[in-house]
Formats: C-alpha cells, structure tokens, sequence
C-alpha cells in the first residue's frame, strides 16, 4: 500500500510580505504619535492604531516655506478609532498649501509608562475667546483655568494642545499661560487653556479644547524613542526669516509643538517649518500669525515652545506554522491515498508595529500528492465553505468571496491578482496553489498579554 509522511504533505510552501504600517506609533494602548501626509484643504480621516474611550488629539502643521500662507489644524469627529483633520486659513478661507500633520493622541486620563513617563489629557469646552481685539483681550476672563484637572506633580511640565471641535467654521487656536500673565507659561499650579484669534475683532462659537500634559522626559517606549521638552525663549515668526532651531539629539519622525504663552500681542501658533521640519538632531520651527486683520508681516516676538517628538523603530515581527491532520469524516485515520486532510496555516505577530490594513498576502503551494477540496471543509458541520478563518485579536476579517484565490501555474503568484483560478467544485486537482488576502490591520503583540493570532484551514485528499 502507498502511504505518505506527514512531512511531505507539509509541503512548507507558505509566502506572505507584510509591510511596517507607516505613520502610527503607539507608546501604550492608551497613547500613539501619528502622522498624516499631504492634508491639505478637504477633511481627511485619520485611522488610528489604538482603540480610545475619550481620546485627546493635539496635532501641528508643518507649513512647507514663508512663501506659503498661514494655515492652522482643524480637528472634528474624534472617535474610538479615527479622527478627522483639515487645515484652513482664519476666516475660514481653502486657500493653503497641503502638508503633513503631525498629531499625539492619549485617552482622556492619568497614566504612568513602563519607564516612568507621567502623562495624562482632558478637555474642556471653551465658550470664551481672547486675541487682541476682543473684549478682555488676552485676560484670564477669556481663559479656563483647568489646574484642579492635574493628577500628576510636574518638576517641568510640557503642555501639548488643540481645537479638537469644528462648532465654528472659523479657526480658532490653542491659548495657554499661568493664569496671570499672558506671556508667562502655564504651572502645575496655576493652569489656564482657552482659544484665541489673534488680531481680528469679532467672536467663535464654544469649541473643545484638548490638553496633554507630561513631564520633561527622554525614553523609549514600545520602540519608540520620545522627547518631551520644554525649548527656550528664541524662536520667533515665519516673516523672521525662518526656521528657528532646537537641538533634540535624534532623527525623530513626527513633532507636535504648542506655544507655551503668548508674549507677542497679535497673537501667534506654533508651526513645524520646511520641506524637513525633523531633520537628524534637530527640530526646525517657526510662529505663524493669522494676516485677515491688522499687521500682515507674520512677524514675532520670541517665545518659549511645548514641544513632543518621537522617533519609529517599531517592527513587526510576524511567525507562521503549518500543520496537517487527518479529517476525522475519512474512512480510514492515516495519511493514505483516498483519505482527506485538514491544512491549517496560523500566523502570529509579536512585535511593536501592526501591519498595513490590507498588505497581508499568504500563498500556500500544495504538494502534488494532494487535490483540495473546493467544498465544505467539514461537510454537515459548523463551518461553510472551503476554507475556515479563525482570529483571537487580531484586527484582521476574511471574505472567501473576496480574500481567497487559487492558481494552477508552476510559478508562485506574487500578488493576489494572479490568483484567478475558478477550482471545480468538489476535489480539484490542478489547483497548485491557494492565496489568501486578509484585510484589516494586524495588531501588534507587544502591548497585550497574549499575541494576536488568526489561522485559515482548508482540506485535500492524498492522490
């Protein structure tokens, strides 16, 4: 009688590319730095890596050159997952050059990091404005004072902030000092945020305002290298020949910067500047200034800046088995032609990074003592259709309408494209090999208890 090993069923035929998801970068389950490409006037959806009950969204505008109007972020929708983002000049005018936005999210709370990091956002609704020409102008009246907020004791406090509503269509932005004084920054004892408008007399809407709040720290977390800090009184306006400088010691990715007070009177926000705004060891920035009203030259008195930085050295780091069983429907319980086996494929991954939404492509080449089974997997049983898809965390969902293919080439497919066979139902033995296309993304393993996982099966009779 011809039997078969189970090795040789094995076949080990297993191929999948999966690219580093780009742009998020998750500290904790609670915290993640993200950065948005090429965002320019249209409301653009930002997908994020974690799950937030409350999340609190500070983000900054790299503005490309001085010759580019000012721009500042605007933020609506911010959910579980995603948020959205637009930039726009004040009053309300399309008229900007798209760039990146650079964004940290935490989720409304007090935490402390592995490494010690103490860090905690809220919000709080603004129904006030301040600026130059509005009553009160630049006083505490206009301002909320959030200090009883703080859970943490702060030795240098680094306060990072937005607009996280679009109630007004008109821009407004960030305001913050120590309750007292507009110029002087804000205390872990005396800690007041609002919205201004710079120079222009008129008023906005309540919006809700977001704050993070962390001490001055330089770590690592999850493979992510951070700087929180707090920059000395030098950088001044984009009509001052820009950029301003900060030495930071690393090549970091994303930044997002608040201005810590307000020491010049027509107002201004802080900005990432030029087409490399984080260059190696440095952090380029300038003082953008709304130009709607009174002075146009987008000059400005030095001010000191809050300022968070993080650098991406997160990787997947993905494993996948394969096994081979006999079906418990055959006749007979050893690997022997006429007898089915069940194939199952399971992938984990254990590293910092999940995976892009979409970029997990799997091919299995089936050995040639072996036809697949292009039917129930497991007949009058729980399952439908030819393959089963299981997960445990993974983020991942998997359509056999869509996300499962078949090729009868000699030659391993290189993309789901190619995977176009329509098998014969029932055993077919030219299929050679089987793709499969899952989608979503695959989550990171680092930041739980237990890996994400997800596997497939399908069955074949031994020829």
């Amino acid at each position: 009688m011809k039997t078969f090993s189970k090795s040789i069923l094995m076949g080990f035929g297993l191929l999948f590319t999966a690219p580093q998801l780009a742009y998020g970068q998750a500290l904790s389950l609670d915290i993640e730095a993200v950065r948005v490409e090429n965002v320019g006037a249209a409301w653009v959806t930002v997908e994020l890596v974690n799950v937030y009950t409350d999340a609190v969204v500070a983000c900054t505008y790299n503005l490309p050159s001085s010759g580019d109007p000012p721009a500042t972020v605007r933020i609506r929708n911010v959910g579980a997952t995603s948020f959205e983002t637009r930039i726009q000049q004040f009053e309300n005018s399309n008229t900007v050059t798209a760039s990146d936005v650079h964004c940290l999210v935490v989720d409304s709370g007090a935490y402390t990091l592995s490494d010690g990091l103490e860090i905690e956002a809220y919000t709080v609704e603004a129904d006030r404005t301040a600026g130059l020409s509005v009553p009160g102008g630049w006083g505490v009246v206009n301002l909320e004072n959030v200090t009883s907020t703080l859970t943490h004791s702060y030795s240098d406090m680094v306060v990072l902030g937005q607009v996280m509503t679009f109630n007004d269509v008109n821009a407004s932005v960030i305001h913050t000092n120590n309750c007292v004084s507009r110029g002087a920054r804000p205390t872990p004892t005396s800690f007041c945020v609002g919205k201004h408008i710079g120079q222009i007399n008129g008023t906005r809407a309540s919006e809700t305002i977001g704050y993070i709040v962390a001490d001055a720290k330089i770590g690592t977390i999850n493979d992510v290298a951070y700087r929180f800090s707090r920059g000395a009184d030098q950088g001044n306006g984009v009509g001052n020949s820009p950029p301003n400088i900060y030495a930071v010691g690393l090549d970091y990715d994303t930044g997002v910067m608040t201005q810590a007070a307000e020491d010049g009177g027509q107002g201004g926000w802080a900005v990432l500047y030029g087409n490399d705004p984080l260059p190696n060891n440095a952090l380029h920035y300038s003082i953008d200034e709304e130009t709607v009203a009174g002075d146009t030259s987008r000059t400005h008195t030095t001010e000191e800046m809050f300022y968070a930085l993080f650098q991406n050295n997160q990787t997947p780091d993905l494993s996948a088995s394969k096994t081979v069983t006999p079906y418990s429907g055959s006749a007979s319980e050893y690997y022997i032609p006429g007898s089915d086996v069940i194939y199952k494929i399971e992938t984990t991954n254990a590293g910092s990074s999940p995976i892009d939404p979409g970029s997990l492509f799997f091919v299995d080449e089936l050995p040639a003592e072996v036809e697949f089974y292009n039917d129930d997997i497991d007949d009058s049983g729980p399952a439908t259709g030819p393959v089963l898809f299981t997960e445990t965390g993974s983020g991942l969902t998997f359509n056999a309408a869509t996300d499962l293919g078949f090729s009868t080439g000699t030659a391993r497919p290189t993309s789901f494209a190619q995977c176009d066979y329509t098998p014969n139902a029932g055993y077919d033995a030219d299929v050679s090999f089987v793709c499969f296309n899952p989608k979503g993304q695959f989550n990171s393993g680092s930041l739980t208890t237990s890996n994400p996982i997800f596997a497939f099966e399908f069955r074949a009779r031994v020829n």
